[in-house]
């Protein structure tokens, strides 16, 4: 089983690399050496993560060798552990990172559908970001890599899309939005740093409660 768990990694990473349009259909595809997966009824699952985020799917093979593929429905978060070096470049201040399960409307099809999204900071508004796969051409090959789209967790399922990241926050934040805007400014904090933004976040919920 756990052969066949890996053909299909490298071949949903071959599809990242020459067919773009098909492996936006199976999903970006995480791998991670170290995870954990906590279960809705509290049991947990350690091991080798496989993350589809799209799909609202996650595969945990345990150092017995089992494989379990989970719906994100039965699932409470997954924690894993990424490298430094992708931490590094990627400006967070960890190498644990954990994603929650969201209900929430598929872009494409208009359907509700669950979806993990990465909690950069706690509430009581956390701030979420949600990888979509992004590709670019050099030298004759169909590159892979990812853009940061970010959003606001209101409640369990209430997700907020950050469109304009700024500008929506700001809106959202409209009764501290002058301070907020203030504290970016004495901070040179950008709105399109996931590491900067969840400063951000995290000032506006030491502000009185927002009203939207």
């Amino acid at each position: 089983m756990w052969e066949r768990w890996k053909i299909t990694v490298i071949g949903l990473l071959s599809l990242f690399a020459g067919q773009a349009a098909q492996a936006q259909v199976f999903g970006y595809a995480q791998q991670y050496t170290i995870g954990a997966v906590v279960l809705t009824d509290g049991a947990h699952l350690r091991g080798i993560i496989m993350l589809i985020p799209s799909r609202g799917i996650v595969q945990v093979k345990t150092a017995s060798d089992s494989v379990y593929t989970i719906q994100a429905r039965m699932v409470q978060c997954v924690a894993v552990e990424e490298e430094q070096e992708r931490i590094t470049a990627d400006k967070l201040v960890s190498t644990l990172r954990v994603f929650r399960p969201y209900y929430v409307i598929n872009k494409s099809s208009l359907q509700p559908t669950w979806a993990f999204f990465e909690q950069i900071s706690d509430g009581p508004v956390a701030l979420l970001r949600y990888q979509r796969p992004s590709y670019y051409a050099s030298a004759s090959r169909l590159n892979a890599t990812s853009v940061d789209n970010f959003f606001l967790a209101l409640g369990t399922n209430n997700v907020l899309p950050l469109r304009a990241t700024k500008k929506d926050l700001l809106a959202f934040f409209k009764q501290q939005a002058s301070q907020i805007e203030q504290y970016a400014k004495e901070n040179n904090l950008r709105y399109t740093n996931a590491r900067e933004l969840a400063f951000i976040v995290n000032y506006a919920n030491s502000l009185s409660a927002p009203q939207p």
